[in-house]
């Protein structure tokens, strides 16, 4: 028997469950009423790297010519040096809370700061160029 979907409205809250290796997040749906999903971290971890492709897809289906997506403003970032080896951690955080982290090694490091310098061109392959 499959149980019916439960149509979320919007995220009411969420919480850490004690011992850290659970997350509960409680969403009220369109009925109004309140519904708890507990995830495991390693669950959680896993969704939060297929939601922003999760996101674009329902804009591309929403939009078929790509020309939409997802962008946050930026609020805030930070380089850190890894204690165990050479690479470098970029942290990237909207004001709102959001915050994301990259590890980057020499390579990542040095054309990411290259391309930060450089002016674009038209004719170059890593700029993407979208309307919006």
């Amino acid at each position: 028997m499959q149980a019916a979907p439960i149509e979320g409205d919007k995220l009411k809250s969420w919480a850490v469950l004690p011992g850290g290796n659970q997350i509960s997040l409680d969403f009220v749906a369109i009925d109004g009423g309140t519904h708890r999903i507990v995830l495991p971290v390693d669950a959680l971890s896993g969704l939060m790297m297929t939601l922003p492709r999760m996101l674009q897809s329902a804009l591309d289906e929403r939009f078929p010519d790509g020309s939409l997506r997802i962008v946050q403003r930026l609020g805030k970032w930070q380089l850190e040096q890894q204690a165990i080896d050479d690479d470098l951690i970029l942290k990237l955080g909207t004001n709102d809370g959001f915050e994301v982290a990259f590890a980057l090694n020499d390579q990542h490091a040095g054309s990411l700061g290259a391309a930060l310098l450089e002016p674009q061109r038209e004719t170059d392959p890593t700029l993407v160029r979208r309307p919006n």
